[in-house]
Formats: structure tokens, C-alpha cells, sequence
């Protein structure tokens, strides 16, 4: 495995995840320190941690740089301000287990409680991007263990699905990304993913911290609020839309999240066009196209034939 740390411009943030990081680090992994050049090893880590200059504080742009030189088949990011705990990455990896789980979603909870921020993000009645558990402080089986999407700030991706992701939403490549972005960045990525045959799995006994900092990675419910009508305009992309169905969402949503998310998400065929436009598809992996190295175990110097 593969774990990214961004550094994208909160130094103290970066290095409260990257010694949460270091401190519980798995067996067989590396850590990879994405930077925008402005980042000069004071702890002098460099034997532990490969720093790459990827020229730009962008989230996404930096993960794309990383991923395009990990070393391990699947990828976990860990963004500024997360802390993580213990063995918690080997909990997620026993999700990839199925042939189609291309992306492994934790169970990211509040600092100094339970309370879960979120376990994921799924499309709803009331939301474009509805926080999968958020304000619970466990998850049961059924409808709160299931997600379309994780959030690229804290999920794990199989390496070469999260390559051919790279790149797949124009327009989002500022040298610094918002947290909105990041949230479209997300749901472009996993509705692609799932598109192309792959399956989002919740990793229940998986638990990613939000640290006590003041990044502002990891709680996008605001901007989702602020940001409604481009997301629902992305969900509109890979599902049905308009105009038809904006009063519906207009009544659901207000009851939810205001009247002021309820109006951006209803007008979300205004932000059609700009989408469609900036979303590319033609390069993603298809869950029936990955390799797959199988071992099988010799006994004897007689010819054999390998059979998949």
C-alpha cells in the first residue's frame, strides 16, 4: 500500500497527519509527501518518507502525482488535519478482497468523540451528496453502511483506478483547490468508478480522526450546502435531471438544509452545460479490465499451466 499525505499549504495541520501517520504506519507501505516545492523536510524524514515537488498546492493534482509513482497496488489519502489510529488501514484493505471494491471508505468521526462527520457521501432525496452516518456515533448494517463515494481527502482507491481517474474533471485545476472543489473532485472520481463497474464498501471498523486544528478538510457539509447546484448538476450527469424535477427537490431539500441549499440545489440544469463539459470519461479502468497477478505454488519442476 501506498499512503499519501498532501501537504497543501497548512504546515501544522500536514504534520499532525503525517506523525499520525508515521506513528501507527503499516507493514509493507511507503508514504509519499506530495508538495508544492515549498516544503523542506525539517525533521528529516527523508528515509522514511518519499517527498515529491509536484509543483502545486492542488489536492487533486497532488494525489495524481503521487499515485502516478506508488509503488503499492492500493492508495489511501490522508489529508491535512485527519489523525489516524492503529491498524486502521489493515481493516480497510480486507474490503478489497471483492474483484469489484475499488474504493474503500472510513469512518471519519469528530476530534475527542464518537460522533461520526461521515462515512462517505451517497445521492439522496433530500441531498446531491448526503454525508453517509453523519451525527451517529456507530454504524449497523443496511442503509448507513452504504455509500456511492468516499471523499479523496481520506479513501482508499485501487492505485491504477485512481490513475486512470487522474484528470477526468477539467476546469478544477487552480494551483490552489477549495474544499468545494475537493467535494466535486470526489464525486466526479466515484460516480466515474461506479459507472465503469466498481463498488464503493464502507469500512466499518476503519476510523479516521478529524484533528483539533483548524483545517478544513474532512467536514464538507457546508460546502455542500454552499455549493448545491454543481453537485447536483454532476449527479444529474451520471443520472436524470431537469427542470421536471426541480420542485421536488426544492420541497425535500428545504426541509433538510434550508431554503437557501434548496433553491441552489433546484436549479442545478443552470450549471448543466459548464458539467457536462468538464467532465471526461473515455480513460477510466473497467472493473473487468484490471490485472491481477495470481501465485500459484510449484511442487514439483514438471511443466505446469497457468489458468485463470
Amino acid at each position: 500500500m501506498t499512503i499519501v499525505v498532501p501537504h497543501c499549504g497548512d504546515t501544522a495541520s500536514f504534520e499532525s497527519s503525517l506523525v499520525s501517520v508515521l506513528q501507527h504506519r503499516p507493514d509493507a507501505c511507503e508514504v509519499v509527501v506530495p508538495h508544492a516545492g515549498n516544503y523542506d523536510d525539517p525533521f528529516e524524514l527523508a528515509d522514511e518518507v518519499k517527498f515529491i515537488d509536484a509543483g502545486t498546492e492542488n489536492v487533486t493534482q497532488q494525489v495524481g502525482e503521487a499515485a502516478s509513482v506508488a509503488k503499492g497496488r492500493f492508495v489511501h489519502v490522508v489529508g491535512d488535519g485527519h489523525i489516524v489510529e492503529q491498524d486502521w488501514a489493515d481493516r480497510a484493505l480486507l474490503e478489497f478482497e471483492h474483484h469489484d471494491a475499488g474504493i474503500v471508505v472510513p469512518v471519519v468521526r469528530a476530534h475527542g468523540c464518537d460522533e461520526i462527520v461521515n462515512a462517505g457521501w451517497k445521492r439522496s432525496s433530500r441531498s446531491a451528496c448526503e454525508m453517509v452516518a453523519a451525527g451517529n456515533n456507530s454504524i449497523t448494517s443496511g442503509k448507513d453502511a452504504r455509500a456511492e463515494g468516499g471523499f479523496l481527502t481520506t479513501s482508499f482507491w485501487r492505485r491504477d483506478l485512481l490513475r486512470s481517474l487522474t484528470g477526468s474533471l477539467r476546469g478544477n485545476g487552480r494551483s490552489r483547490q477549495s474544499s468545494e472543489e475537493i467535494v466535486e473532485t470526489s464525486m466526479v472520481y466515484c460516480l466515474l468508478a461506479q459507472q465503469a463497474g466498481w463498488r464503493c464498501v464502507v469500512s466499518r471498523d476503519c476510523t479516521v480522526r478529524l484533528g483539533d486544528d483548524d483545517s478544513s478538510m474532512g467536514d464538507y457539509a457546508y460546502d455542500v450546502d454552499t455549493n448545491h447546484r454543481r453537485l447536483q448538476a454532476i449527479a444529474d450527469h451520471f443520472g436524470s435531471g431537469g427542470w421536471g424535477k426541480s420542485f421536488a427537490r426544492l420541497l425535500a431539500t428545504t426541509l433538510s438544509y434550508g431554503m437557501g441549499s434548496a433553491i441552489r440545489r433546484a436549479t442545478a440544469p443552470l450549471a448543466q452545460n459548464s458539467i457536462s463539459k468538464s467532465i471526461r470519461n473515455d480513460s477510466v479502468l473497467r472493473s473487468d479490465e484490471q490485472t491481477e497477478s495470481i501465485r500459484i505454488p510449484v511442487t514439483s519442476n514438471e511443466s505446469y499451466r497457468r489458468a485463470a
